[in-house]
């Protein structure tokens, strides 16, 4: 999902060269994100018994949710970046305007 996040703010925003120039980036953010929700899971199935599914996959899953904000807040585009289709602060039309960048 995180992916899929970054790539819609990138195209829209025409950040980078092309889809190849992106893609290197996009495998490390999506690398670090896998890595984080996979910790967390561990973390929360040793935490709850290994017998309990549920909540480690809720807790996990809000946990990847919320990681959703500083992931997009920290690859969305970096500082400076010229871009015209996406003013002032190469914030995607579709982020909601409540959630800062």
């Amino acid at each position: 999902m995180a992916s899929v996040l970054l790539n819609s703010a990138w195209v829209d925003c025409d950040i980078g060269v092309n889809a190849s120039a992106n893609l290197g980036s996009l495998v490390v953010a999506s690398t670090v994100m896998a890595t984080v929700s996979t910790s967390v899971w561990a973390l929360l199935r040793w935490a709850t018994g290994r017998r309990r599914l549920l909540k480690p996959f809720l807790l996990t899953t809000a946990t990847g949710v919320l990681l959703l904000w500083p992931f997009m807040a920290f690859w969305h585009a970096p500082d400076g970046y010229p871009v015209s289709t996406c003013p002032p602060d190469n914030v995607p039309p579709w982020w909601p305007t409540w959630l800062p960048l």
